[in-house]
């Protein structure tokens, strides 16, 4: 199941990726350039079908996709998604294989962990920050949490999509933790440079003159540089769609209240993209918030 290249270093050759949606995909895609075995499977089947093109293999079942993988990549949507997929890949998994699990599951990772020692799965916590552009071209940043062997078989597939690889603890949890702290400042700094951009645009300037302005300042962002387009009206291309922001935020409201964090500011963020939901806004990137808050 492994190969030895030049370096004399164990080399993977088999990942089962669960959910294809646009990350998974991403990252089978970049998985397939760098010669892994692809074993893919999707809830919708046909989303999955198009990596066949790509030299993946698919299959109708969960079960179907882990075998014969040494390492599992979960990229569904939410808790439940998880809790499902661990129930259909337990009995078929190998003995050694080692699941990352990257949904984004905030303080419900503590479900999945009591769900995968009842089922005898073994995990490594393994959110990521980054969308398919990133994972398209290895550069995400993993967050890892859990036993350092396992981490260490898990090792090829990290470096294959990562830049930047965050050890975070020994045992599953910290990471999805950490991860909704990322997101809390991803949401905020994405509501005040729309915030920006709107308030511009009401005064009658190109909002991209509020980005020229705080260039090479102490305020300059690479977010804004990265959102620019979208920031300005002049792009719709989706790079995080804010029906996922709502969804993480009530992770992190969830975890805040749990260890006793006032979330005033976590609630007002909250209503903003609530609001932007209900401007049917919901599949728009995160920087279509500046709908909300435009004259």
């Amino acid at each position: 199941m492994y190969q030895v290249d030049a370096s004399g270093r164990m080399r993977m050759r088999t990942v089962a990726i669960l959910g294809t949606g646009d990350a998974g995909s991403a990252m089978a895609q970049r998985l397939l350039e760098l010669e892994f075995t692809v074993r893919a499977w999707n809830r919708t089947e046909s989303r999955a079908r198009p990596l066949e093109g790509d030299g993946a293999l698919v299959f109708a079942t969960a079960a179907e996709a882990v075998r014969a993988a040494e390492v599992v990549l979960i990229t569904v949507f939410d808790t439940d998604a998880v809790l499902d997929v661990l129930d259909q890949i337990a009995p078929a998994l190998a003995p050694n294989t080692v699941v990352l699990q990257s949904a984004t599951v905030g303080s419900a990772i503590n479900e999945v962990i009591e769900a995968a020692m009842r089922l005898g799965v073994t995990i490594v916590d393994a959110p990521f920050l980054g969308n398919p552009g990133p994972a398209r071209r290895g550069e995400l940043t993993f967050m890892v949490a859990g036993a350092a062997e396992h981490k260490l078989a898990a090792a090829p597939v990290l470096e294959a999509l990562a830049s930047n690889v965050v050890d975070v603890a020994d045992h599953p949890g910290g990471a999805s933790l950490l991860k909704l702290t990322c997101n809390a400042w991803l949401f905020g700094t994405n509501v005040m440079a729309a915030q920006a951009a709107a308030l511009a645009e009401s005064f009658g300037l190109d909002p991209a003159l509020f980005i020229d302005a705080v260039t090479g300042t102490n305020i300059d962002s690479p977010y804004l540089h990265y959102k620019a387009a979208q920031l300005a009206g002049k792009s719709d291309e989706v790079f995080s769609p804010i029906r996922a922001a709502v969804k993480d935020l009530g992770h992190i409201r969830a975890a805040a209240n749990a260890a006793g964090v006032p979330d005033l500011l976590l609630a007002t963020l909250q209503r903003i993209y609530d609001r932007a939901v209900d401007a049917g806004l919901s599949d728009r990137d995160l920087a279509a918030v500046r709908g909300v808050l435009a004259r």
